[in-house]
């Protein structure tokens, strides 16, 4: 009971009070979910965490042997209209020799020859004492810091398809692609666009990236001669193919989305059979063995033979015929090529002239005539010469959201395509030789890396103290709700406040929103 005199009321349920229990909670869990996020935001600008790269997804189709003098021996509509949109170097440098398995293994990992240990198509390994070929994981491995962009694609998150690119058959720091083709001759070409599409959109996991190799022109150029009516025949062919690529991809509404790299890994120069020099008439080839193809033979010596037996009779008939005798240790010509600090790399190299080959060449004449490939002629065709010729030069060029269109930029090297394809990728690069700088001028927005750190490094310091003023105010706002205040005292509290109020005539500044929910109570009763 009351006293009397005073006025009775009755307490009142505060019918908000779980209301305000629920928004505290939530506003906990807004804290939370932020300081998670800003914790995990700080990890992955520091590469503490592996990320599916947000980028477009990168398909890289390679023509081997696609001379950039094709292009005017056969401007196909497809491939000219990719030119017209797409964004594509003055002069695209490969790597020396310029053959296909060193070539396509410095475009997937941005290194030379001598860094990666890919010298040849066949290489002679003297630290394990094996000739390995394109079958032999070793011929990859030699360097094991270096490895393939679609290693590094799938080691952050995201998942890569290989099809039938030299090497993308072997795991790589005990990392294998999502996808893989291995490689099979006379492949179809819309048989691997196929395959890629389907691994970009209805393969689990998608593939955010996709290498595919085609073994042509190339097979048709070595067999015929770049000026053979067999080589337009097979151009044609292929921009028919390029122009099934494009349909393909707007069916599937993967235009837009896919950044797109047509390139190749040499061109071709014509050699007369004629031209075929004849070791066996120079030197005893019971004293030597090579590895590699013509044109540029690695010489190794016998066991019991020394090597000036050898280079002197090879260096008196260079003057006679079309080759050169090189000496690692003594050629500016290798230190130039960047093809010299390996031991993979011989202490005799010869490099025939342009148009000319060694008698290692007649194996692959056979292997043509074996093969019944209808009406050769005496005329064949090559690679492996010195980046300066004009006939060794690839193609490249790109089209997608990543790229200008119809831009000509200035020169860059194959070297530069791996730290490209990261830039894309949002893939921290590995140790290269290439550059970003050379190629950032076929981006369409060319914002540098570097530049964008700075401003993740800023924001999760920003996130970071929101978060930790979230979490005090969230500890504060639980500590305030454990200590309840019993109906009682309140009552009495506002009795107290209301007698007072009444004798002084003054206005109390500090009552409570619950005491003026109670007084409201009291002036209704």
């Amino acid at each position: 009971m009351f006293q009397q005199g005073v006025v009775q009321i009755r307490p009142r349920r505060i019918k908000n009070s779980n209301r305000e229990k629920m928004k505290a909670d939530g506003l906990c869990d807004i804290w939370r979910c932020l300081l998670l996020v800003m914790i995990v935001s700080v990890k992955v600008c520091w590469g503490g965490v592996p990320v599916v790269p947000f980028g477009p997804k990168v398909l890289v189709v390679s023509l081997d042997g696609f001379g950039h003098q094709y292009l005017e021996q056969y401007p196909g509509p497809h491939l000219a209209s990719l030119y017209a949109h797409g964004a594509f170097p003055e002069n695209f440098i490969n790597q020396f020799v310029t053959k296909t398995f060193p070539n396509h293994w410095s475009i997937v990992t941005g290194v030379y020859e001598e860094v990666h240990g890919v010298v040849g198509n066949t290489v002679y390994d003297g630290k394990l004492n094996i000739t390995l070929h394109i079958t032999d994981r070793a011929l990859f491995s030699q360097n094991p810091s270096i490895i393939p962009i679609w290693t590094l694609n799938e080691q952050q998150g995201g998942h890569s398809g290989c099809i039938m690119w030299p090497g993308c058959n072997f795991s790589y720091n005990g990392t294998n692609v999502t996808h893989q083709v291995p490689f099979k001759p006379n492949s179809n070409f819309r048989e691997k666009v196929d395959t890629a599409v389907m691994w970009m959109t209805h393969s689990h996991p998608q593939a955010n990236l996709v290498m595919i190799y085609h073994d042509q022109p190339d097979q048709v150029g070595h067999a015929y001669g770049p000026n053979s009516p067999q080589v337009i025949k097979e151009l044609k062919k292929l921009d028919d193919d390029l122009g099934y690529l494009y349909r393909k991809l707007e069916i599937f509404e993967l235009r837009d989305v896919v950044d797109i790299i047509v390139l190749s890994d040499h061109g071709m120069s014509e050699v007369p059979e004629e031209n075929i020099i004849n070791l066996s008439s120079i030197v005893e080839l019971s004293k030597i063995y090579t590895t590699g193809f013509s044109p540029v033979l690695n010489v190794w010596t016998q066991p019991g033979v020394s090597e000036l037996e050898v280079f002197y009779p090879l260096m008196k008939a260079s003057a006679s015929h079309h080759y050169q005798v090189l000496v690692k240790d003594e050629s500016k010509e290798l230190e130039t090529w960047h093809y010299k600090h390996n031991s993979r790399i011989s202490n005799i190299l010869l490099v025939a002239d342009e148009g000319y080959v060694f008698q290692d060449f007649w194996d692959l004449i056979h292997h043509y005539q074996n093969k019944s490939y209808p009406n050769l002629t005496k005329t064949h065709g090559d690679h492996g010469y010195p980046v300066s010729s004009p006939n060794m030069e690839p193609i490249f060029v790109a089209r997608g959201p990543s790229f200008r269109r119809g831009f000509p930029s200035p020169p860059f090297t194959n070297l530069d395509v791996y730290p490209l394809l990261c830039h894309i990728l949002g893939l921290p690069a590995g140790p290269h030789n290439g550059s970003l700088e050379a190629v950032r001028s076929i981006l369409a927005h060319p914002t540098s890396v570097s530049h964008i750190q700075p401003l993740f490094i800023a924001l999760g310091c920003t996130v970071a103290l929101v978060g930790i003023v979230g979490v005090i105010a969230c500890v504060l706002t639980k500590r305030d709700r454990k200590q309840p205040i019993s109906a009682d005292t309140l009552i009495n509290g506002y009795v107290y406040r209301k007698t007072m109020k009444r004798q002084t005539k003054q206005p109390l500044e500090d009552i409570s929103e619950e005491e003026c929910l109670l007084e409201a109570e009291a002036e209704d009763v």
